[in-house]
């Protein structure tokens, strides 16, 4: 495939005890000096982490057209277990179906990030269901998060006739973690193993395709940002050491070691350059992919003049290198799905 190539005795007494108190004041200050200054750096990396993901995109979204919003997919009142779903009162038949994942660094994003490009393949000819989760270490963890997903997928599945989903043409989409959460989903679903670990049933249809943007792959080498500072840092000691080192977790979670070529869908992954947010790790999985014999391509896109971003396609959709990136999908799932 064509690569398009990120620190007298009574007097001394009052003297020691004035030294102590003042030694204990300075103490004191120094103290709340620190934490001033470390929850002035959490709050500029998680601003910073916000540019990265296009946090602003969640409030700047659009909903136009054919969109049910906040449709729960478990019953329990939890507002991270609902999606959205577009295409789905207009359509009369069953259609292609797309379930796009949003990212957001694990800890944080929401579906609405995604709203516009869920519509775009909508607007495209497909059903599509963007479903919420839980962030990690917020009270879950990794696993909490794919129980979660499954859930969805198997609403999806459950509700497909009243939704116009063709379980014969279902695809995955995520972008940066949750372009690590459908590549993990992938590998559950071809998975007896990582199902009865992830405490998961497999869902009643297959993933024909995976579109993973950006995506997220080396979960293991989040342990090195523990207290790095900066985005990625702040991401590592949100989910925290606890969830880190959990070595029968992340056994389960190293997409090197659990994907399979022989089981795995067709990947379809794009990414930039300029990618400096998961840019190696995209490549990282391209080259593991091309060694091992799994049937994906690789599509990297340069700047025409524009500064391109992790998840560019997604939260640039106006960018040129944008609607080329996003036709470019398109153009592959009608080609390989109709």
């Amino acid at each position: 495939m064509q690569k398009k190539i990120f620190t007298l005795i009574t007097m001394g007494a009052v003297v020691m005890s004035l030294l102590l108190s003042g030694c204990s004041n300075t103490t004191a200050q120094t103290s709340e000096s620190t934490d001033t200054v470390s929850e002035e750096t959490s709050g500029d990396s998680e601003e910073e982490l916000d540019e990265v993901i296009g946090a602003d995109k969640a409030e700047e979204s659009v909903i136009e057209g054919d969109v049910l919003t906040d449709v729960s997919y478990l019953d329990d009142g939890n507002e991270n277990h609902v999606m959205d779903l577009f295409g789905v009162q207009d359509a009369t038949e069953a259609m292609p179906g797309i379930i796009e994942v949003h990212g957001g660094g694990f800890i944080a994003g929401t579906k609405e990030i995604n709203t516009e490009h869920a519509q775009f393949y909508r607007d495209n000819g497909y059903v599509v269901a963007a479903p919420e989760y839980s962030h990690v270490g917020d009270g879950a963890d990794f696993k909490d998060v794919m129980q979660e997903l499954f859930a969805a997928y198997h609403f999806i599945a459950e509700h497909a006739e009243e939704y116009h989903f063709d379980l014969n043409q279902m695809v995955l989409s995520g972008d940066s973690a949750g372009g690590y959460y459908i590549l993990l989903s992938a590998a559950i679903q071809s998975s007896p193993e990582l199902q009865e670990y992830f405490e998961v049933e497999p869902v009643p249809f297959d993933f024909q395709a995976i579109i993973a943007t950006c995506p997220a792959t080396d979960i293991l080498a989040m342990r090195d940002n523990l207290g790095a500072g900066g985005p990625n840092g702040h991401v590592a000691d949100t989910i925290g050491e606890e969830i880190l080192n959990n070595e029968e977790l992340m056994s389960h979670m190293d997409l090197y070691s659990l994907i399979d070529a022989e089981s795995f869908p067709y990947t379809y992954i794009i990414t930039t350059p300029d990618d400096d947010t998961t840019g190696e790790e995209t490549l990282k999985l391209d080259t593991f992919m091309t060694e091992n014999g799994f049937a994906h391509e690789l599509h990297s896109y340069e700047s025409q003049g524009n500064e391109m971003k992790h998840v560019f396609n997604i939260i640039n959709m106006e960018y040129p290198e944008s609607v080329e990136a996003n036709n470019g999908i398109i153009e592959f799932l009608n080609g390989y799905l109709k």
